[in-house]
């Protein structure tokens, strides 16, 4: 503490300062020197009642200094004297810095508020008074560049510098008076303080925004009751907080969670008046709407409640006319929020679910409810309304999918809040939402519940959104996986319900309707892991067809759903055969599908992939393991000619090599360890009947459908492509074709079902003539087995015996033989091979002399789809029977019995 005699000699050499000597004649600006600032400090610490006056002084040279900084600034002159005045204002300006942060950090708590207060009214005053000065030729400078000249400015730079070095040495306690200064400067002088809070708020942003939160709620619960009346205060809190928002939305998103947190300790005035003030403040400022609205959400939960339940009832009589008026503008701030929209939908949805107590299941349904009436006016306002209209629905827009993951719920509430939620997303920002709905909902797993949710969504929807459905199939079908598995089963579902046709739930979207025009996918889905080649083959069976589908994508669909039919053949149980035999029953009522399925049938058929399932004997490699499947001609012959020369030989004898693989190996020939894919019997005579079945009804479509089929099958047994006609020549030709016919022969060894199909075709008359090449090769090996055969009864030859049983039973069938030919199975078994020869001798020169043509075929007089042959033309004619007459009387013993079915005269 300077003595009494000490600090009159400062007041005296201050004053003298202020005035100048009149002796001297100086000036102000002369008198203005580092003596005086000195001095000026002095005074400052040791004599309170020179506190104003020296602080004034201070103002006069920061103010001087601010103007030669500006004028200097917007001249750009190089006046010397103006360079040396505004140095010497500048040094002053040092000094008073030096002096006044030497007070606050001798003593902070008394001299930070006191150099705080008056640094930020001087910054206001001056900001405002310097304010059109600053403009000058920069009618928009932003705030930027406002605080980038202020911060030029040595003496701005100063206060700025005390208020900062203020807060930072105060604790968090004693920053009060600090932060009032600024309110009341930001009220007084805003917007050209802005660049003040910008800065102080950047540099404390903790500090800044927790102190303005507590001094916006001492003035809201001074002025608070009185309705409409907002204090300028209030406003300057919410200026600077949507100011700082910007940069620092953290720092004010936890200390507006803290004070949400805080207010749940008690009953006090300070925290019941929280939620108030800030749905206040959130009425005042869009960006602080999102902010509180965000946190306010996090702090709702179960401990908060019966807190938040208790302040209701005081929020509703000292602050709002009622309850109702509360939840109204809680409703209109919520629909403004432009964030946190799902965490709202969650809070409300889970507190309105059945399972909670009364009061917040009541309250949230009844928000909710009128949450989702004022969206639904908004979205219905007339005139063309835009998304960022309604914020709260346009922020939930990157939610779908957790919205649609909410409908899976079991509670009827939620569902309709959100189902109504959706419909108002789709409605206004178009059929974008809609189709991203129902394609998330497709991929969903319940498919009962699903479908449900997507008819009741799509009778919401349909009005404006028509394509909804087509274009949502399009993209659900893109699917892989588990998704996809899920989505064909409720589309599945879907059309089912459109095909009962229940009243009362029309819904003009068809599924039926969207597949046929995304039938494009289907191809690809036949190749697909799991039931997902399943379910897409049973979808194309429920739904109807389009009456015509181009040829390129008929070609793709049963390349697919062919190896399909394969592929579920060797599997277990019916359902799904059934559904792929349907299909291909559907294919080939188109005019080109027919041809093309025939034939790849047969192809599969016959193919090594899929004969075994048929009863076909599989063919073992041609190398077996162990051996080489090449040698060296050249080695062997070295060694051959190194052997001992014989005496009177020749040496010069070579090896000709192995034909083939040499000596075939019977015993290898007859097995296969490495075919796996060998079906029992009963199996093979199912898959058998399945593709009878499935070859009829393909063939049933168009009359020529036998016809086709008998071609393909000549096309894929007979290797040549001569001699394949339906005339049947000399018995002496068969010399030429004899390599022909044992491979037809040994063909349909392996291949049992081509009796199968050759029955087929027998039954559908007149296909078998086609099959002529055939049935000559199979009779024309037989004719040469017989007639060399040295069993004594036919019976003998079991396997031969069954071929001509057979090939005699099909023309008979197909109404190529006449009786007494046709019954010569029951007899050939009793005679010898000898007599089997002879007769079927004559059985070949009758076809050779009876052409087999289909123009023998007429119309049949029974209800039947196939022609007939009328055979009563045909008598007895001795040169094909008379040779069975005298074979039958030679084994009267055996065969006597059939002699009047037989040769029986005037039979028909």
């Amino acid at each position: 503490m300077q003595a009494p005699l000490g600090v009159l000699t400062d007041l005296r050499n201050f004053l003298n300062g202020l005035s100048g000597s009149p002796s001297t004649s100086k000036n102000r600006t002369e008198v203005d020197s580092s003596e005086v600032v000195k001095t000026a400090t002095n005074l400052l610490k040791n004599f309170p009642a020179a506190r104003e006056a020296v602080l004034f002084y201070f103002c006069q040279v920061i103010d001087d200094s601010i103007k030669l900084h500006l004028s200097q600034s917007q001249i750009q002159n190089d006046n010397p004297a103006a360079k040396k005045r505004l140095v010497e204002k500048e040094a002053a300006v040092a000094l008073i810095h030096e002096a006044l942060s030497s007070l606050i950090k001798w003593n902070p708590k008394g001299w930070a508020p006191i150099i705080s207060t008056w640094s930020l009214r001087l910054l206001g005053q001056m900001s405002s008074y310097h304010s059109p000065h600053l403009q000058h030729g920069h009618a928009n400078r932003g705030l930027n560049d406002t605080l980038q000249v202020w911060l030029d400015c040595r003496a701005t730079r100063m206060l700025i510098d005390l208020t900062t070095q203020s807060l930072e040495d105060l604790n968090q306690s004693e920053t009060g008076a600090c932060i009032n200064a600024l309110l009341e400067t930001s009220v007084e002088h805003s917007p050209h303080f802005d660049w003040v809070v910008a800065h102080i708020g950047g540099c404390f942003p903790h500090t800044v925004v927790t102190r303005i939160l507590a001094c916006g709620l001492q003035d809201f619960i001074l002025y608070g009751t009185e309705s409409g009346n907002i204090s300028p205060k209030l406003n300057s809190v919410v200026g600077i907080l949507a100011h700082l928002s910007f940069s620092h939305a953290t720092n004010i998103q936890k200390a507006v969670l803290d004070l949400f947190l805080t207010s749940c300790t008690d009953m006090s005035e300070q925290h019941t008046a929280v939620v108030p003030y800030l749905l206040q403040l959130s009425s005042l400022s869009q960006d602080l709407l999102d902010i509180i609205v965000e946190q306010g959400v996090k702090a709702i939960n179960q401990d908060t409640i019966p807190c938040f339940t208790q302040q209701a009832a005081i929020w509703t009589s000292k602050y709002f006319s009622g309850r109702e008026a509360l939840i109204n503008l809680m409703v209109q701030q919520v629909v403004r929020c432009r964030q946190g929209g799902l965490a709202i939908v969650n809070v409300l949805l889970q507190y309105g679910a059945r399972h909670q107590p009364t009061f917040p299941r009541e309250v949230a349904s009844e928000f909710l409810e009128m949450l989702l009436n004022e969206a639904a006016q908004l979205v219905q306002a007339s005139g063309r309304v835009m998304p960022s209209d309604v914020p709260f629905l346009q922020s939930l827009q990157p939610h779908v999918s957790n919205l649609c993951q909410m409908l899976l719920t079991h509670d009827t509430w939620q569902q309709g809040g959100v189902l109504r939620l959706l419909t108002l997303m789709a409605l206004l920002q178009g059929p974008a939402v809609s189709i991203h709905v129902v394609t998330l909902l497709l991929q969903k797993k319940d498919p009962v519940k699903i479908v449900l949710l997507i008819r009741c969504y799509l009778k919401s929807v349909q009005g404006l959104h028509s394509q909804v459905v087509e274009t949502s199939v399009h993209e659900a079908l893109t699917f892989q996986g588990r998704n996809l598995e899920n989505t064909l089963l409720n589309i599945l579902q879907l059309v089912k319900l459109e095909q009962l046709g229940e009243p009362g739930a029309e819904v003009r979207c068809k599924f039926q309707s969207a597949l046929n025009a995304n039938l494009d996918f289907f191809p690809g889905l036949f190749f697909q892991d799991g039931q997902i080649p399943h379910l897409a083959v049973r979808l194309l069976n429920s739904i109807r067809l389009p009456e015509v589908i181009h040829p390129r994508l008929i070609a793709k669909l049963s390349y697919s759903s062919v190896p399909h039919f394969f592929t579920v053949l060797s599997m277990r149980g019916e359902g799904n055969k059934k559904e792929a035999q349907k299909i291909l029953a559907t294919l080939s009522s188109y005019p080109n599908g027919q041809a093309l399925i025939l034939r790849l049938l047969m192809q599969g058929v016959f193919s090594e992939e899929w004969k075994s399932l048929f009863g076909a004997e599989t063919q073992p490699p041609k190398h077996p393991k162990g051996t080489s499947s090449s040698t060296s001609l050249l080695m062997q012959n070295r060694n051959f000619c190194s052997s001992v020369t014989l005496p009177q030989r020749h040496s010069s004898v070579f090896h000709a090599g192995i034909i083939g693989n040499g000596i075939r190996n019977r015993h290898l020939a007859n097995t296969n360890p490495e075919d796996t894919n060998n079906c029992n019997v009963e199996e093979v005579r199912s898959h058998i009947n399945l593709l009878l079945d499935t070859l009829s009804q393909c063939c049933s479509f168009n009359p020529g459908g036998m016809t086709q089929l008998s071609l393909l099958l000549v096309e894929i047994v007979s290797p040549d492509v001569m001699f394949n006609g339906l005339i049947w020549p000399d018995e002496e030709f068969t010399k030429v074709t004899v390599e022909r016919d044992l491979h037809i022969r040994r063909f349909v060894q392996d291949n049992v079902v081509v009796w199968d199909l050759l029955n087929l075709l027998a039954h559908n008359r007149p296909a078998l003539c086609y099959c002529s090449v055939i049935l000559r090769a199979i009779l024309a090996t037989l004719l040469s087995h017989w007639a060399n055969c040295q069993e004594r009864q036919a019976k003998d030859s079991r396997d031969a015996l069954d071929m001509t049983c057979k090939l005699i039973e099909l023309m008979a069938t197909g109404q190529l033989l006449p009786p007494p030919l046709s019954y010569l199975s029951e007899i050939i078994g009793h005679i010898s091979p000898h007599e089997v020869h002879v007769l079927l001798k004559d059985v070949w020169a009758f076809m050779r002399d009876n052409i087999p043509t289909p123009a023998l075929f007429g119309a049949n007089e029974r209800p039947s789809s196939s022609l007939w042959r009328d055979l009563s033309d045909y008598k007895m004619d001795p040169r094909y029977t008379e040779r069975l007459r005298l074979i039958m009387l030679a084994n009267i013993a055996s065969v006597g019995h059939l002699y009047p079915r037989f040769l029986a005269p005037d039979q028909d």
